[in-house]
Order: C-alpha cells, then sequence, then structure tokens
C-alpha cells in the first residue's frame, strides 16, 4: 500500500504528512510550513505502515525501548527522528542511532526542525523512488519467471558459490524438489553424491575460464531413474565489475537417444539371437589384438566351431529349439573361456574364437575341452532335451600371418573334422 505521504514525495507536493509518535498531554514541536504533524500512537501499528517520515518523542524513562517499539512498527523504509526531551545526555545521540533512528534532534535545538525534515524527505522520497524501481524490477523478473516456466527444457541459475538462486517449473519437475527448497541449495542437496561431484566441478572450471559449457552427464530424475541429459551453461557477470558472479545453466533429457545409440552399437557389434558378438566386431578385435601380440611378440591362435547335425536339429524339433542350442553354446563358450580371449558367431551356426597367448597345443587342448563340455551338457527347452556335439577347426598364427588366414586354415581342418566323423577336433 502507498499512502498519501508517499505519493506527495514521489509527486513533488508541497505537504507533507509528518507521523509523531509521543504522549498527548506533551508539548509538540512546530513544524515548518509545508509540514503536516499527525499524532499517532505506537500501539496501533496500522496507520504507521506506510509512514515515510516520523518523529519519535525519546523520554529518558523509555528511550530504548520506545524506540525499538516505533521501528517495528513503521518498518525499514520510514526514516525515523528521534526528538529527544530534557533528561536524556549527549552520550545518548549516537546510542539512538544504533537503536533504530536515522536521525536524531534535541529539544534545545528544536529551530532545527526544519533542516532536519528537509533532509528526511530528500531521503524518503530516494526511498520512494528506489521501492519503485524494485517494484518494477520484481515485475520484470516475474516475468521473465513466467516466461521460463513455460519453457519445456530444466532451467537454472546459481551464484558464484554454486548455491542455486533459482529455477523453472521444468527443473522442479525433472528433480521432484520445489522451488523454495532448490533455491539456496547446493548440488549436493538436490542430487546423490557421486553425481553432485561432476555437476560442482564442471561449474567451478566454467566459473573459472569463463564462457559457456556443454557435457553430457547423468541426473536424478524424480522417480529414481537415472538419465541422461545435455547440460549447457555460461557463466553469468556483475554489470558494473564485470567480475563471474554465477551461472545459467539448461538440461536436455538424451535418454532416448543414448538408448538409441546403445542399440545401434548392439546391432553393429552382436549377434540379435545369441548376444554374441558378429562377424564384423570379431575381425576388428581380431585386428586389434594382431597388433598387440606382433608388438609383443606372442602367440595368436583361432578356433572354428561349427554344430554337427544342424539342420537335422531344426527339421525334427523346429528353429526355435535350433535357435535355443546356439544360444547354449554361446552361454557354455562364455563360462568356459577365460578373459582375454572373445568369440563371435561367424553366421549360421558356425562360430569363430581368438585365443591370445596362445600357441597351436594349446589351443589344441582348449578346443578338445570344449569339445567335451558341449558333449557332456544337456539343453532343454520347451519339453525338448537335447545333446549335440560340436566340431572344431584349429590353426595358430605363423609369423606373418593375418587372422583371416589362419581363419581359413582353420576351416578347412574343421571340414576334414566332418568328413571323417564329426564331433571331433583337427589342427591345421
Amino acid at each position: 500500500m502507498t499512502s498519501v505521504a508517499t505519493e506527495r514525495l514521489c509527486e513533488g507536493s508541497a505537504s507533507v504528512t509528518v507521523g509523531y509518535f509521543g504522549k498527548p498531554e506533551e508539548p509538540r514541536p512546530s513544524v515548518p510550513a509545508g509540514y503536516h504533524l499527525q499524532l499517532l500512537d505506537v500501539a496501533s501499528t496500522s496507520p504507521a505502515d506506510d509512514l515515510e517520515i516520523c518523529l519519535v518523542s525519546v523520554m529518558p524513562d523509555d528511550a530504548g525501548a520506545g524506540l525499538r517499539r516505533v521501528r517495528a512498527a513503521v518498518g525499514e523504509m520510514c526514516f525515523v527522528v528521534a526528538y529527544v526531551r530534557d533528561g536524556l545526555g549527549a552520550d545518548w545521540m549516537p546510542r539512538l542511532l544504533d537503536l533504530g533512528a536515522d536521525d536524531v534532534l534535541s529539544e534545545t535545538t528544536a529551530d532545527q526542525l526544519g533542516l532536519v525534515l528537509k533532509k528526511a524527505e530528500k531521503a524518503a522520497d530516494f526511498r520512494c523512488r528506489m521501492r519503485r524501481n524494485l517494484s518494477r524490477a520484481e515485475s520484470e523478473r516475474d516475468v521473465l519467471q513466467a516466461a521460463i516456466d513455460n519453457l519445456p527444457s530444466p532451467i537454472f541459475f546459481k551464484n558464484r558459490q554454486g548455491i542455486y538462486s533459482g529455477c523453472n517449473t521444468a527443473f522442479t519437475r525433472y528433480i521432484g524438489l520445489p522451488a523454495d527448497r532448490v533455491k539456496g541449495a547446493s548440488v549436493y542437496d538436490v542430487a546423490p553424491e557421486h553425481l553432485a561431484k561432476v555437476y560442482e566441478e564442471a561449474d567451478e572450471k566454467l566459473m573459472q575460464e569463463g564462457g559457456s559449457q556443454f557435457y553430457e552427464a547423468k541426473v536424478l530424475y524424480a522417480s529414481g531413474e537415472e538419465r541422461h541429459v545435455m547440460f549447457s551453461k555460461a557463466v553469468t557477470r556483475d554489470q558494473s565489475t564485470g567480475e563471474v558472479n554465477g551461472l545459467a545453466g539448461a538440461m536436455l533429457d538424451i535418454t532416448e537417444r543414448k538408448e538409441l545409440e546403445e542399440q545401434l552399437r548392439r546391432a553393429a557389434e552382436f549377434d540379435h539371437l545369441t548376444g554374441a558378438f558378429n562377424r564384423r566386431k570379431f575381425f576388428k578385435s581380431a585386428g586389434e589384438a594382431e597388433a598387440e601380440a606382433l608388438e609383443k611378440g606372442a602367440g595368436l591362435a583361432v578356433l572354428v566351431i561349427d554344430v554337427d547335425n544342424f539342420k537335422s536339429i531344426n527339421d525334427r524339433h523346429g528353429h526355435a529349439i535350433g535357435d535355443g542350442a546356439l544360444c547354449h553354446l554361446v552361454e557354455q563358450l562364455g563360462d568356459h573361456l577365460s578373459e582375454g580371449h572373445f568369440f563371435a558367431r561367424a553366421g549360421g551356426e558356425e562360430f569363430f574364437v581368438l585365443l591370445k597367448d596362445c600357441d597351436l597345443d594349446a589351443a589344441a587342448a582348449m578346443a578338445e575341452s570344449i569339445r567335451r563340455r558341449i558333449e557332456t551338457s544337456i539343453f532343454s527347452e520347451s519339453g525338448v532335451v537335447l545333446n549335440y556335439q560340436i566340431s572344431i577347426g584349429v590353426a595358430a598364427l605363423e609369423r606373418g600371418e593375418t587372422v583371416s588366414s589362419a581363419l581359413m586354415r582353420a576351416d578347412k581342418a574343421l571340414y576334414r573334422a566332418k568328413e571323417v566323423g564329426r564331433n571331433r577336433v583337427f589342427v591345421a
């Protein structure tokens, strides 16, 4: 609410109301022309709530307490003049300023009241204009807040210490906290420690270096799910000094994009039926292993595995059982091969295995142990109990030979195993 006095002050009117807090029986000070003295009771704060200037009669028996009561009644925006009655020594003057007065006037210098009120009027006018500016700024802030609240992307602001100073509705929905719990909080108050540390380090790096920043990170969604987001941040600066005083940031949820990327990666590297590496991934990894073995002078060996009589399994039990048998083989290979070795489905019922740091004898022994494992294992699905066998061709890379060339030799050894009765290992 704006008082009459406020309007007069802001409009430059010649008549200004001055609230006077004193006892009715006391003689009131004479105010110069252009001022109107209004007697008020400190017990009734309503008339004093919007005063711009007030004069407080300060008595020896109630100086401090009385002044504090008036200040509490009129608020911080009112210019309070302590009018000191006889009986208070000069030492009270600075104490009254500490107790809440903006200026002090002694009863013995009442002729200076006009000068004091003029000074109060100028201060009140300044405060009035500041209040209008503040009101305008608050209005602009509210418009800005309403605007960002309607944006779908989560937006946030932080000060130089990394404390949240604001956010939009999308941000509160995303992290599942109301705005009043976000404002004034740190990242450790709104996120798990392992994620908060990432944000804190990125924020500090940005505010030290300036400019803008883009990076991907995880965020704990309101449901408790961790989601992938792209952070876009930029520093904010003090308009007068140019110093960094915080940052503004926005989040773009890229979870679906990351999931699609993972699906595409798996499609490019993994066999969709068995979950084993595919042929493309095998040769990429084999090329890396080949270069590493050449550098270290280590041995490499390959196995080519084929399921015996696989067509008859499909014809007798159906393709679903045949597919299950291939998945069973992949599980057995995964359990049997030690870390460092890897395998892939080459196509159909054929699989490639690459054995690192392995010579021909060790590779043959590994192949035989795989063959026995499959021969003695039982696969059961949909009421069908199946015992099947495999044949394996083995080759060790010779000096200067590539993995592809060794696989061709192992493949020929596999066909020799098939020709002489299957369920066996042949070495190239």
